[in-house]
């Protein structure tokens, strides 16, 4: 069986989350919830959750192009 590909880490694993198409997995998701701001990797979160929404294409003010 095929697995979605994670937007965060690309790995293709059973379990995790899928959110308006796109894939989280379970190991990504523990991290994203575990994550605080000022730590190093705060900024690979901002960035995978900018690719997120720019493969959703859906703008964080709630519009639709």
């Amino acid at each position: 069986m095929e697995y979605p590909e994670c937007f965060s880490c690309g790995a293709s694993t059973a379990g995790g989350l899928k959110i308006l198409g796109q894939y989280l997995c379970s190991d990504c998701e523990k991290k994203l919830v575990e994550c605080q701001t000022g730590k190093i990797e705060y900024q690979h979160w901002i960035d995978s959750c900018r690719r997120f929404w720019e493969k959703t294409a859906i703008k964080l003010n709630g519009s639709e192009e």
